[in-house]
């Protein structure tokens, strides 16, 4: 057994060290003893995940886990993180999880704490901050995607964005369509591309290489000569070859076909046209390439429904779209408009319990905040 395997099940042997509450009291409130418990279940599961995935235990730095009950000041880079961070420092690396993100739904933070696990053990494997930083920034998220499982969701997500915002499916694709030749480091790689990178690198080199690289980067091997070394690429061809295996994966998830019948449905949409838009919304569930949008053709449909005034089959495709365990597109607008479904039916009081949710859980998203604010005083704001 090598030192780090002793290490680990050493590890996971010993004594739980518990998650450190910072910004505020425990208070008598029993979901954040819940909460408690999750974390150090999936902090378990996490670190197992990591060392199975690609190899790495925690090494040099050592990890806190902090669980933040106390919200930060507005404005703050803590207060606009959406989900949880990892900070590196000198002499330690900081895990911390915002508690009002899941004391009613502890089980959305699983995948959260597998993915901050990932950026905290690799770090701490490398042993400094510079090591760490030296990484670049794509492979780094792209790995903590892998191995949460959160990538397809959120290229599904990326795909769908680009397209709303009247792009071409693979159009977010320009960080490395933009990087310098025989470079992956581009600083404006997107999480959905690093992650299509990362399965472009396990795919070509398979699991075990995958690890055996992580492994020659942990000795100091610069990234992009061993990249290239293991991949048997010259550097002119590695962006190339990455960019190719992107765009392939894409299309998998949308034809041609499903592309234009959504740009239909948005300009649909967009012009009041709901029922010929909810009718080519629909037909997209049919279509054996439109993956990558289903999910937001049923967001998309419910919403019409609700500025239709028909609630209750609004309600009914919203919550299909929850999940749980998982952290879902779309996610605060599908509250906000289920708190719209139950006003429009006479339960007001069930619709402030959603908006009031979405107040808790996102404070970083300042557009759904300032419509949730106009919601509470009971007016109607502006559709997004």
């Amino acid at each position: 057994m090598t030192a780090s395997c002793i290490f680990f099940c050493c590890l996971l042997a010993g004594p739980d060290v518990p998650w450190e509450l910072s910004g505020g009291r425990r208070g008598t409130d029993p979901r954040i003893s819940a909460l408690e418990r999750e974390l150090a279940d999936s902090r378990k599961m996490a670190l197992e995940k990591t060392r199975r995935s690609l190899g790495l235990v925690p090494g040099k730095l050592p990890i806190r886990w902090v669980l933040r009950l106390g919200r930060p000041a507005a404005g703050t880079g803590a207060a606009k993180a959406a989900a949880g961070w990892t900070e590196v420092g000198e002499d330690e690396v900081v895990v911390t999880i915002p508690a009002w993100r899941y004391l009613g739904f502890p089980a959305k933070v699983r995948r959260v704490v597998v993915h901050e696990t990932v950026h905290a053990v690799m770090a701490s494997k490398l042993g400094t901050r510079a090591a760490y930083r030296a990484l670049p920034g794509w492979f780094r998220e792209g790995a903590a995607l892998l191995v949460s499982g959160e990538g397809p969701g959120r290229v599904k997500g990326r795909i769908s964005s680009t397209l709303l915002e009247g792009g071409r499916s693979g159009g977010f694709l320009s960080g490395l369509a933009g990087a310098p030749p025989g470079s992956l480091g581009g600083r404006r790689v997107t999480g959905a591309e690093g992650y299509l990178a990362v399965r472009w690198i396990e795919e070509r080199l398979g699991k075990s290489g995958l690890r055996e690289l992580l492994a020659k980067l942990v000795s100091g091997g610069a990234f992009e000569e061993t990249l290239g070394k293991l991949i048997g690429l010259t550097p002119g061809r590695v962006a190339k070859a990455a960019l190719r295996y992107c765009s392939e994966r894409i299309r998998g998830l949308i034809s041609e076909r499903s592309e234009r019948l959504f740009a239909e449905a948005i300009a649909l949409c967009s012009t009041g046209r709901h029922g010929r838009a909810r009718k080519a919304l629909r037909a997209l569930g049919a279509l054996d390439g439109s993956v990558a949008v289903r999910d937001t053709a049923v967001f998309l449909q419910a919403r019409t429904l609700v500025e239709d005034g028909l609630y209750e089959e609004a309600g009914g495709l919203l919550e299909s779209l929850l999940r749980d365990g998982h952290e879902v597109p779309w996610e605060p607008e599908i509250f906000e408009q289920l708190g719209r479904c139950r006003a429009g039916v006479g339960k007001r009081r069930e619709a402030r319990s959603f908006w009031k949710m979405v107040a808790d859980r996102f404070p970083h998203d300042s557009a759904v905040q300032a419509r949730i604010a106009v919601l509470l005083e009971g007016g109607e704001p502006r559709e997004p």
